[in-house]
């Protein structure tokens, strides 16, 4: 005969394993959040300093070099990109947040459940054990959409500099390296 804390243990391990990989993903997803928070604080301060004069002064649009405001647009479509997948990511780390709330209280609902003998906190723990596993898989979808739409933002600034500044077909290549290069 099992103890029942030893049943109750033994009944925790596919919650405390997701809960474990909730952590692990927001862990990642939070990396991901603060580089594109980097990526956001570097382009709105590049735009600032482009619009900024030697002595401090807001400069008006037609005294910026002709570069600065090519580049000055690519920020203005750039940052919203940015911003969206910035929010993505945000909802995904919150959404697994929640997730690993429910877990954390299945874990201790089987705990009562197994050592109580009691059949509706068991079913209730079952009932959180799913919940959170759907929750987990929400956050990870938003955390997919936001992977799926982040390559928005660089396809346009390579874009943008393929049609502005000419093609890569512009420069020479090396003798004999045409044919393993395909643009």
């Amino acid at each position: 005969m099992t103890l029942p804390a030893v049943d109750a243990i033994s009944a925790m391990v596919a919650p405390v394993v997701l809960l474990t990989m909730g952590v692990l993903l927001s862990n990642g997803l939070l990396t991901v959040y603060g580089s594109v928070n980097d990526r956001l604080r570097d382009m709105t301060r590049e735009r600032i300093d482009i619009l900024t004069g030697a002595t401090g002064e807001k400069l008006e649009l037609a005294a910026v070099p002709a570069m600065s405001r090519e580049r000055l647009k690519e920020i203005r479509a750039q940052l919203p990109l940015i911003l969206r997948r910035h929010r993505l990511t945000r909802l995904a780390v919150l959404t697994i947040y929640v997730a690993i709330g429910v877990l954390g209280l299945s874990i201790v609902v089987i705990a009562i459940a197994v050592v109580g003998h009691n059949e509706t906190a068991g079913r209730v723990a079952l009932g959180l054990v799913l919940a959170g596993t759907v929750i987990v898989l929400a956050g990870i979808a938003v955390a997919a959409t936001s992977l799926a739409k982040s390559a928005d933002a660089i396809t346009y600034a390579v874009e943008r500099a393929e049609s502005s500044l000419g093609g890569l077909a512009d420069f020479a290549m090396p003798h004999g390296t045409a044919d393993k290069v395909r643009v």
